[in-house]
């Protein structure tokens, strides 16, 4: 099967697409174009992470646009942003597809006083602009690869394809201009290269590392200074690359010189000890608090907030399944130092054991624990859970009923206080042994100590 018929089958198959055959049929004389991902992962063979769909319009102006996709579903006036229309078609919702984009033909200039921010550049949208001068506006070849829905051809003008075969990220013309348009474009290039396991380009990886450190360049807006790429847009890139594959991300992130950027507390460490990232690199698809505790994990927690604030991985939507948060990072790491040991493990008080082991943290010490070389303690760790569990008759991750409250112990006369919590925490851990297995031997216990 050709490209062009794989990316017909891909389009037939996808029902939120169904508007293109009734568009084409309405203005017969427009042109309507596939371009960037959605023709990139056709092209490779790949699934679609997200139903994320681009277009791009010619022949029609941005009225007819709106008005023709306005009577097919949503149009949201707050895609208009770079001239481009978001839309959901009826029948659709955000929890189906991603807003399909729709756009006309487009150039871009950086301003006069350009820094290299992503809204640094002026855009002109026009209809009569030619689909190849609006694909060479874009990042990368292998996103610069349009298909033309009426001819059912591929418009391929900066050797995309010769690219994508070759497996290299590679920008379109000099990446020193590509940069200084839009400097994310260093980061997405880290990104790909990480997603597709591809090489980067060797003057486009020369480039990154010469100006990967205006990443952290700021600039002074009424009166505060900001980053001139924000910190959300570091944040998102930073966290599809570890999340979809952390042992070419981290690769890619120390080649470009970028973990020194955006890393340098780690980058420190690994100058160090050359082994430090070794457990990264085994790591498979695991969650992103996973990978980012990990790779973390030597750094004084206390200075963990302003990393992952410098870094944008806390300051995605909180909506947002990448969203790292990071009293959870903080209290993953904290647990690593210092290392326990399996007579830890053993001995360790009940509710101590409940709040490190047994929580909805727990699997993610355990995991991270695996991955430093702690198998040994990380079974300790099961088998004892695994003991607690059968004694008290539920199953694993449920919760396991306490014998005495904190009115239990008010009520008998405590005043409200560090001894309360102390009480409690010694008979839940007396519970937990075994050593108490009912409420009213709970409160004997409780009693005789009072």
């Amino acid at each position: 099967m050709t490209k062009e018929e794989l990316l017909q089958r891909r389009i037939s198959d996808e029902p939120a697409l169904g508007f293109i055959s009734k568009f084409l049929e309405n203005f017969q004389n427009a042109k309507l174009y596939l371009v960037g991902g959605a023709v990139r992962d056709t092209i490779l063979g790949r699934s679609m992470r997200e139903l994320d769909y681009d277009f791009v319009i010619g022949g029609l102006d941005a009225t007819q646009v709106e008005k023709w996709f306005a009577s097919q579903g949503e149009v949201g006036l707050f895609g208009k942003t770079f001239g481009v229309f978001k839309f959901m078609p009826h029948g659709f919702t955000h929890d189906q597809i991603e807003y399909i984009d729709i756009a006309l033909p487009r150039t871009e200039s950086s301003l006069p006083n350009s820094a290299g921010g992503y809204k640094d550049f002026e855009i002109q949208s026009d209809p009569s602009i030619s689909i190849e001068d609006d694909l060479a506006r874009r990042d990368f070849t292998i996103n610069a690869i349009a298909f033309d829905l009426r001819e059912h051809v591929l418009i391929d003008p900066f050797n995309g394809q010769l690219d994508l075969e070759r497996r290299v990220i590679k920008t379109v013309g000099n990446p020193e201009e590509r940069f200084s348009e839009d400097l994310s474009r260093m980061l997405r290039a880290v990104r790909f290269a990480s997603e597709l396991s591809f090489d980067i380009e060797e003057e486009t990886l020369k480039t990154i590392r010469n100006r990967g450190v205006k990443l952290n360049l700021e600039r002074k807006v009424e009166s505060k200074l900001e980053y001139v790429v924000p910190r959300e847009i570091i944040g998102l890139e930073l966290a599809k690359a570890l999340e979809r594959n952390p042992p070419s991300a981290i690769h890619w992130l120390q080649k470009s010189e970028l973990m020194e950027v955006l890393f340098p507390e780690v980058q420190r460490i690994i100058d160090v000890d050359q082994t430090y990232t070794l457990p990264l690199t085994q790591l498979k698809q695991e969650p992103l608090t996973v990978t980012t505790s990990l790779l973390l994990r030597a750094i004084d927690p206390d200075t963990i907030d302003d990393i992952l604030t410098h870094t944008g991985l806390t300051t995605l939507p909180r909506e947002s399944s990448r969203r790292i948060v990071s009293p959870e990072i903080k209290w993953l790491i904290s647990r690593l130092h210092p290392p326990l040991s399996i007579e830890d493990i053993q001995h360790m008080p009940g509710a101590q054991f409940e709040k490190w082991f047994m929580n909805g943290h727990s699997s993610h010490l355990l995991t991270i624990m695996e991955y430093i070389g702690q198998g040994s303690e990380t079974a300790a760790v099961r088998m004892r859970r695994s003991t607690i569990e059968s004694r008290w008759l539920v199953e694993s991750g449920e919760k396991i009923p306490p014998l005495l409250s904190g009115d239990d112990i008010l009520h008998a006369g405590v005043e409200q206080g560090p001894k309360v919590r102390q009480l409690l925490d010694d008979c839940r851990s007396a519970q937990l042994a075994g050593e108490i297995m009912t409420r009213e031997t709970a409160l004997k216990w409780m009693k005789a100590r009072v």
